[in-house]
């Protein structure tokens, strides 16, 4: 779970339950029992999301255990077990597979220590997405380059 000064302005459904600490099926439950806020929507593209303020309820939400309908409810503690840890080796490798497809030569090891450098929230609370392979091509690249 994020502290509330990790917001983004907006986020998708799916980042607000991995921001508290929740699947998206476990949230989308709570949020149809009234325990969560509903997102609004984009008018344009018609995308559900959450704004600050509505992130900031959530994680309020969790922290107290009352919901937004004034029922308390109880969260079961997050396990610890060795599935989130495969899941994390399978990340590291997907990442390493898509930056040598794109022409770079790196190893698990050089991924896993540009990413804590980039992003230290690390792959567990970060999705794969274009932002961050943008990010580690342009880290890799100018690796290249300052070594030549």
């Amino acid at each position: 779970m994020l502290p509330s000064n990790d917001l983004n302005n907006v986020c998708s459904v799916a980042e607000m339950a991995a921001k508290v600490g929740l699947s998206r099926a476990r949230f989308y439950q709570l949020q149809k029992a009234g325990v969560f806020p509903k997102p609004v929507y984009c008018i344009r593209t018609k995308r559900p999301f959450y704004s600050l303020d509505l992130q900031q309820k959530c994680i309020q939400i969790r922290k107290t255990g009352m919901g937004l309908n004034g029922q308390p409810v109880l969260f079961n503690r997050p396990r610890n077990n060795s599935k989130s840890k495969d899941q994390l080796d399978r990340k590291y490798k997907e990442l390493v597979q898509t930056l040598n497809a794109m022409g770079l030569n790196v190893t698990n090891d050089r991924v896993k220590n540009a990413v804590d450098l980039l992003h230290p929230q690390g792959l567990s609370k970060q999705p794969i997405d274009e932002q961050l392979i943008r990010d580690l091509f342009k880290y890799f690249s100018n690796e290249c380059h300052k070594s030549v």
